[in-house]
């Protein structure tokens, strides 16, 4: 928080310092596909981007460098779980899934054509830090003697460093019009690759009721359960965690919108 709070404070700084038209405001809807091992463990993951980008004056004034930041979700889900117990007694529990990720970058982009093009080609280069998290919560049992969770609210929560890299297409909107006049508002479309270190997350995609642990690369996280007539204590399996490297492909659509 204190490495966002402070990059959000160097940004004001710079934008006071100079002057408008050189600045963008990009956001947009992004599409991140799992890759590789993650592809097995969670659906792809819904998230809104923003940035703010800065072009560079003179000669290289097609080169562009700004910060990103994105908030999304890949999971949200709730299931009645029946969890069995040693006297051959069973409870149903509703359990709720929700789990999300942020992410916030440095990045470089690069026009392929200048300012005066209708459709402008680019590439771009980012770096930053991803961060994975997930909220377990178990809602009391069905029956009001049966079995409920010591803790009810249980969070997952890792982060990475990652690099991306892709390219897209920035297109004014005078492409579709008689008159070709250009606006401030432009579409943006791109495609990149999303490569980070290992993290850990809970198996989204194939949770179940009565959940066991059936691939032998994740291991359980268990909560402890007290049963309301015994008072005995016992251990239940509610997800299971995987630890993979961080691998998507990501398709964005949005627009960008130039301060002059």
């Amino acid at each position: 928080m204190k490495f966002i709070s402070t990059l959000l404070f160097s940004l004001f700084v710079l934008i006071s310092a100079t002057h408008s038209q050189k600045w963008k405001i990009l956001s947009g809807y992004s599409l991140g596909v799992p890759q590789q091992q993650m592809e097995k463990n969670i659906q792809p993951a819904h998230s809104l981007q923003g940035a703010l980008l800065y072009q560079l004056p003179c000669h290289l004034k097609q080169l562009s460098v700004g910060v990103e930041m994105g908030i999304g979700s890949y999971a949200s889900k709730r299931i009645d779980q029946t969890f069995q117990f040693d006297n051959n007694t069973a409870a149903v529990v509703p359990v709720n899934y929700n789990s999300n990720t942020f992410n916030v970058n440095l990045q470089t982009r690069l026009n392929l054509l200048n300012q005066k093009s209708l459709v402008i080609p680019y590439i771009n280069v980012k770096g930053g830090l991803y961060n994975f998290f997930s909220t377990i919560y178990i809602d009391d049992p069905h029956d009001a003697d049966g079995c409920h969770a010591l803790e009810q609210k249980t969070i997952m929560n890792d982060k990475t460093f990652y690099w991306s890299a892709g390219g897209g297409l920035q297109i004014d909107p005078a492409i579709f019009s008689k008159t070709g006049r250009k606006g401030n508002v432009l579409i943006d479309i791109s495609a990149n690759t999303i490569h980070g270190g290992t993290l850990n997350y809970i198996n989204t995609r194939h949770l179940t009721d009565a959940q066991t642990l059936t691939d032998p690369d994740g291991k359980p996280l268990q909560v402890k359960f007290i049963n309301a007539s015994t008072q005995a204590i016992h251990e239940h399996t509610v997800a299971q965690v995987f630890t993979s490297s961080l691998r998507l492909l990501e398709f964005r659509a949005g627009v960008v919108v130039k301060l002059d």
